[in-house]
């Protein structure tokens, strides 16, 4: 297991009681609304823009723990609309014979995206901040595939 996903369960577990690290449907009801409401007239980094730090944003002023926490129920929001995304991105990939390269594609952005988020938590050296620098990297890599997916779905 990597440094960074035992860090992120460990945390995960450690939460303060009442932190929830799995969104609700709230949350990803929020990222939802808003990808649709500013993907409508704005472009790929607008949305980004205007729709990371929906739900971390609120936990800025926190701990490092509720922080991370925050960003990991953010990351997984993101997680649960690029899976509901990917289902009609493989029925169309499937339709139209480009399924082996629409999955090599998602495989090599999994490996890229947990590479990158390593160099990020490492480059914090030490301190808890670089489960921050980690959890960001995932939200962010996570949400800009998102996006991704859903212009090339829907726009």
């Amino acid at each position: 297991m990597s440094r960074l996903i035992a860090i992120l369960l460990i945390l995960t577990f450690a939460a303060p009681l009442g932190a929830q690290s799995s969104p609700g449907s709230h949350d990803i009801a929020r990222v939802g609304e808003c990808v649709q409401t500013h993907a409508a007239r704005g472009s790929q980094a607008q949305v980004l823009s205007r729709c990371t730090e929906i739900i971390a944003g609120a936990c800025r002023g926190g701990t490092t723990i509720e922080i991370a926490d925050c960003l990991m129920r953010e990351t997984a929001a993101w997680d649960a609309w690029l899976n509901a995304w990917w289902a009609p991105m493989r029925a169309r990939a499937k339709a139209n014979g480009t399924w082996d390269r629409l999955l090599a594609s998602q495989r090599r952005w999994i490996t890229e995206r947990d590479a990158e988020c390593h160099r990020a938590y490492d480059s914090a050296g030490g301190g808890s901040i670089r489960v921050i620098y980690g959890a960001a990297c995932q939200r962010d890599l996570t949400a800009r595939k998102a996006v991704e997916f859903y212009f090339s779905l829907y726009r």
